[in-house]
């Protein structure tokens, strides 16, 4: 299968899993229950969002490595390599992150720091997110890669 079949299609399961990250990471924000109690909200229901999120954001790192997507953008546009080592390399340091803070203990949940490194957590996933779709729509639509 070439270039021209697998990078949309690798692309298009991305930008699915992107849409479904990116709901989960809203749930999980959501939980804080900022200015009012509300049902569904809380530290204890922030940490089952994190256990939530776990699954989903780990088989699609794995499926991005699976499909050597960053290898056929690379090849397909040499100059993205930079921003293709920086995704790839964030991959194990969210997942280490989103690991440690899932584990922490309720005391821990309840002390200053866990709130405050869970909305880190969240800011750095959707922004690691943001750039890998920006990269795949890009590559799609023809603004980068390389020229035949």
């Amino acid at each position: 299968m070439g270039q021209a079949l697998t990078i949309p299609r690798a692309a298009l399961t991305a930008a699915e899993e992107h849409r479904r990250l990116r709901s989960l990471l809203a749930q999980v924000e959501g939980a804080f229950g900022r200015s009012t109690a509300r049902a569904a909200t809380g530290l204890d229901v922030v940490a089952a969002g994190l256990d939530t999120l776990r699954g989903p954001l780990g088989a699609h790192f794995e499926e991005e490595e699976r499909a050597h997507l960053y290898e056929e953008i690379e090849e397909r546009a040499p100059e993205q390599a930079p921003v293709c080592a920086r995704l790839r390399s964030e991959h194990d340091g969210l997942i280490r992150r989103l690991d440690s803070l899932r584990t922490a203990s309720p005391e821990a949940r309840r002390g200053p720091t866990w709130a405050r490194e869970v909305r880190s957590l969240l800011a750095d996933l959707a922004g690691h997110e943001e750039r890998e779709t920006d990269l795949l729509t890009r590559t799609l639509d023809g603004s980068i890669g390389a020229q035949d």
